[in-house]
């Protein structure tokens, strides 16, 4: 199935916008646009899935999944997803919901329906609902305008009935605060490490190497390696032979109007005065009263760049404080805003970011605008030439696929097809290093097949690929004597380890005794060090980042209490004594409640949305037909 999708790659923007607007909730699958067939993948409450609303389902997903991992997505990570059970589960809860929708009596009207539609961007034209770009996208996909608007119907309803459901998800401001502190507080605590890379003195025995080989003898076998033949497909190769017409030039145009629009650009230069995070009030004026002194002479006149040179604290001060051609979302907020409002060769006033004052000139603005057809031909060209480029290398590694009816039939039918049949040397998981970086993709498709079993077509970076392993070598494990040193190296590690162990446990108890944790490290020549203030989300002064240590320091609530076992880290074993708990400010509480709030509503309201959800499954008569999801 996913050799299959690459042959309609041309309608997956189309697609996936579609998806966009018709997935709304994160579990919502896709409707019964058609009419269902006999097959069913399962029953809810009497009520079939059918087998096409299922394959829709899952390439939906499929389409989604590609468009986060690229070419790196294949049947392994597929399987690994459990994208079957995910486009089943889609529909189920889907079923469900507008199941129960029909129950309470909800409705949609066609005035909502038309609304919506009127209101989608992907649908209009400069603005304004286009009922011809609205058709032409729909045909695409192979959709007709009633279709899409019975499923957008079933959407409507299902926002509904979710509103209803998560209505009552509500967030205190005790509640955001107590989550801002648990995110904020900060700790500080003396430790002592015992490092196993400090216990020099290891010297195992022979014998004590042989019975560590003989219990661990499974994790020194060797990698199974294979060699393989493979013939490629090379869309490039295939480019000579495409041709466009102006008809699918002018509908790629029409139906991907928003890929043409040009965000207005402005070009300038700025002359910079730095300012700390921490500095003074007073300091702060004098910078704003410096920017003022060099913006008047600016406007009188003087060389902008020459000024920038001479005055700027800025990374672009040598080239005379040129920033080039810039989008409004590539600036901060106030510089943006500022040169966003200006007209070409003005210079501002002193403007205030978080990283100075900034006196800007601009240079020239382009305002926004939406490229002609002339104007993106180019462009539409070389994607509908790429796009064509792959389907013709795809028909061909299909056509050959088609001809190979053993597997001794792989040189041969290359040979007929004129194609160049390619050999690897024995190689590992990692892959073939003549592949370069899709080496390990290659490596995963080889390793799935038996001995002269011809792979199905697999897209592998930007080509396709039939594949035939020749030989394999098996995982065996070496004798001793070929990983002798290896597995000397391994048990001394082990020896350090337990001994970094034992000894941190030693200090443990006589802590428990009631020896101050001073004297103890003392009397083992160690120094107890000191971290700092740190939050959970911060590197430990003199540890570094270790989710085990910080969770170990957190969960100590008595200052001067100390880590009631040794805590494993990443660099060894620490004891751990808190210094300070300091709670954060409730000035910093105040400036982040509200995106607080919001995270904490959105999650409560998903949290309601499973459960409802879980609540009406077990209600539910649900039978599903195993075999679709093997």
């Amino acid at each position: 199935m996913l050799n299959v999708m690459r042959k309609h790659a041309g309608s997956w923007m189309i697609k996936v916008i579609l998806f966009a607007i018709v997935i709304v909730f994160v579990f919502w699958g896709v409707g019964s646009f058609r009419s269902r067939e006999a097959s069913k993948v399962a029953t809810v409450n009497d009520q079939i899935i059918s087998l096409t609303e299922y394959r829709r389902a899952y390439n939906n997903l499929i389409d989604q999944y590609r468009q986060r991992f690229g070419s790196s997505l294949n049947d392994g990570m597929i399987e690994m997803l459990q994208i079957k059970s995910q486009a089943l589960n889609q529909l189920i809860d889907r079923t469900i919901l507008l199941q129960q929708a029909e129950k309470l009596g909800l409705r949609v009207s066609d005035a909502e329906i038309a609304d919506t539609l009127m209101q989608t961007e992907v649908f209009q034209t400069d603005g304004v609902f286009d009922s011809r770009r609205y058709r032409n996208i729909l045909a695409q996909v192979h959709l007709t305008p009633e279709e899409f608007e019975a499923e957008q119907k079933n959407v409507l309803l299902g926002q509904k009935l979710t509103r209803i459901i998560v209505g009552a998800a509500k967030v205190s401001e005790d509640e955001a605060r107590q989550w801002y502190n648990w995110q904020n507080t900060a700790v500080s605590v003396d430790f002592v490490a015992f490092k196993p890379e400090n216990y020099k003195d290891v010297e195992p025995s022979q014998e004590e190497i042989e019975a560590y080989f003989e219990a661990e003898k499974e994790s020194y076998k060797t990698e199974p390696k294979r060699k393989v033949r493979y013939v490629v497909f090379d869309p490039d190769a295939y480019l000579k032979d495409v041709s466009v017409s102006d008809v699918d030039i002018a509908d790629y145009y029409d139906t991907n109007l928003s890929q043409f629009k040009v965000e207005k650009t402005v070009e300038a230069r700025h002359i910079l005065l730095a300012i700390a995070p921490d500095a003074s009030d007073e300091e702060n004026q004098k910078k704003k009263a410096r920017a003022e002194e060099i913006a008047r002479m600016a406007k009188e006149g003087n060389d902008f760049a020459e000024l920038a040179k001479e005055y700027s604290e800025g990374p672009t001060k040598e080239k005379g404080g040129y920033l080039g051609k810039f989008q409004r979302a590539q600036m901060v907020k106030p510089f943006a805003d500022k040169a966003f409002e200006m007209a070409a060769g003005e210079v501002s006033d002193p403007v205030k970011t978080q990283f100075g004052w900034h006196i800007i000139k601009v240079e020239s603005v382009q305002d926004a605008m939406t490229k002609s057809l002339e104007e993106s031909r180019d462009e539409i060209v070389a994607v509908l030439r790429e796009r064509e480029a792959r389907n013709m290398a795809y028909d061909r590694a299909e056509l050959f696929y088609e001809g190979i009816f053993d597997g001794d039939d792989f040189i041969n039918n290359a040979g007929s097809s004129q194609l160049t049949v390619m050999e690897t040397e024995l190689f590992n998981r990692q892959g073939p290093d003549s592949l370069g970086g899709d080496k390990e993709v290659f490596a995963e498709a080889a390793f799935s097949l038996n001995v002269d079993e011809v792979s199905d077509i697999r897209e592998i970076g930007d080509r396709y690929y039939l594949i035939q392993p020749m030989e394999t070598v098996d995982a065996a494990v070496p004798p001793l004597k070929d990983v002798v040193a290896e597995v000397k190296a391994n048990l001394i590690t082990k020896i350090q380890k337990e001994k970094a162990k034992a000894d941190a446990e030693s200090m443990v108890d006589e802590l428990n005794d009631g020896e101050n944790f001073e004297e103890s490290a003392t009397a083992r020549d160690m120094e107890p060090q000191n971290t700092g203030l740190f939050d959970r989300r911060s590197e430990i002064s003199g540890i570094g980042s270790d989710s085990n240590v910080n969770a170990a320091a957190f969960q100590m609530s008595t200052i001067g209490s100390t880590s009631k076992t040794p805590v494993q880290g990443a660099d060894g074993f620490y004891l751990l004594r808190l210094v300070e708990r300091k709670m954060p400010d409730a000035e910093g509480f105040e400036k982040e409640k509200k995106n607080i709030t919001e995270m904490l509503l959105q999650q409560k309201q998903r949290m309601a949305m499973e459960a409802w959800i879980a609540d009406r499954k077990s209600e539910s008569q649900i039978d599903v037909e195993q075999k679709y999801l093997e």
